[in-house]
């Protein structure tokens, strides 16, 4: 049987968990209310498409979602989405329906909303993990060659999104390499941390993992804000693996929801301008400092050919007081695009954006002239040092090459 309602929680920490309010499905139609208490509050969490009000709000079906953004950015896509669906097909012969997906995310989902009561149990507590194995059996289901993951892996996997493989688990904070890890879905001992470790897909190649750390550490070479993140080396490959901003220690959590989300924007259509996104950047933080940070992270995104800039890989997070910033960056690696196109245009230009449509850029959003040339210079010096840090990283001499090529044409 399929869930009916449930109930949402705002867990930020396990002193600090509150009733946000009520999930239901009125027919076909999915309905939200929020709970009085949390009314009194007046902590928007998603201001925009799920303001505060003491009426039942259906969703309308807006950015190509199944739910109201902010429940959406909880659930996972793609990569994740294709393990629960096959699991419930597995398992219960059927598809799930959205509410059924929020209450099997239950309390592993991103960010610090929670879905009551949660269907997902604990399959494996405490139990350590082989990386390398969990890395095989992803490829192998990522090959259809598995009707259902193993349970290790479902786990693993928790609410993971994006297109390629990866798990959420505990790593250690004192080891580099560690064989073993843990499941990265409840709290965690003294000393680890929640980190999502990437596997490259078979299409990828073994490049896949040190290129994305490479233009990680290019990136905190500009001096953007990028969560801490390592190069895992195991016997099936080497991965690249972040440290989850969501979950700042064991037992706390950050709210966080996607530009995406919060505008009920459909991410997969090409066709949203840098300049939207960074109108709700100055509405939410009313910050200086975001906008300078966003700009640097525009001017590396388009200059090193990045552009997979879509509106799901920029978030926010909110703390208890209701305060948001920009999440630190993620998801940012060598993607050239269909014949150049960046997802994000900039300032009107889509096709190969350059350095004076970046500059036209930063003047509509009125940084100063100064700003402006100290930002791209600084993105600029960074790109400019890609091959030194690429071979640091371990990337072949092929696949430096690629990209080397792509950075020179534009």
């Amino acid at each position: 049987m399929s869930v009916a309602s449930l109930d949402v929680r705002l867990t930020f920490s396990p002193d600090e968990d509150d009733a946000v309010g009520r999930l239901a499905m009125i027919g076909r139609d999915v309905a939200f209310q929020y709970d009085p208490g949390f009314l009194a509050r007046g902590i928007a969490l998603s201001p925009f498409r799920l303001p505060l009000r003491t009426d039942a709000q259906v969703y309308d079906g807006t950015g190509g979602m199944t739910v109201f953004g902010l429940f959406d950015d909880a659930l996972p896509d793609n990569w994740g989405r294709r393990l629960m669906e096959k699991h419930f097909q597995s398992a219960r012969g059927r598809v799930p329906t959205v509410l059924d997906r929020l209450a099997y995310t239950g309390t592993r989902g991103r960010g610090a909303l929670t879905f009551h009561p949660p269907t997902h149990g604990t399959e494996l507590p405490n139990m350590s993990l082989d990386l390398a194995g969990l890395a095989h059996e992803a490829w192998d289901f990522d090959a259809t060659l598995l009707e259902d993951a193993i349970p290790e892996l479902r786990q693993a996997a928790g609410t993971s999104g994006g297109a390629r493989p990866k798990v959420l688990v505990g790593l250690p904070d004192d080891e580099a390499a560690p064989a073993r890890v843990l499941p990265g879905d409840g709290d965690l001992p003294e000393g680890w941390g929640h980190w999502i470790v990437k596997f490259d897909s078979r299409s990828d190649g073994p490049d896949a993992g040190p290129l994305e750390y490479a233009y990680m550490q290019m990136a905190l070479s500009a001096g953007v804000s990028v969560p801490e993140h390592r190069l895992l080396e195991t016997a099936e490959g080497r991965f690249f693996a972040v440290r989850r901003f969501d979950r700042p220690s064991s037992r706390r959590r950050l709210h966080l929801h996607s530009a995406a989300g919060l505008l009920h924007a459909d991410y997969r259509i090409a066709g949203e301008e840098y300049a939207t996104l960074f109108r709700l950047t100055e509405v939410l933080t009313r910050d200086h400092e975001q906008k300078r940070e966003l700009f640097l992270r525009a001017c590396l995104n388009v200059l090193a050919c990045n552009r997979d800039d879509h509106l799901k890989n920029f978030a926010f997070l909110m703390d208890r007081k209701g305060e948001w910033r920009l999440s630190p960056l993620f998801d940012f690696t060598f993607h050239p695009g269909p014949h150049g196109w960046q997802t994000l245009s900039v300032a009107g230009v889509g096709n190969m954006p350059g350095r004076e449509d970046l500059e036209r850029l930063g003047a509509a959003i009125e940084l100063r002239p100064r700003e402006i040339r100290e930002l791209l210079d600084r993105a600029a010096g960074a790109v400019a040092a890609f091959g030194r840090i690429a071979r640091e990283a371990g990337v072949s001499a092929a696949g430096i090459r690629r990209v080397t090529t792509a950075l020179s044409t534009g």
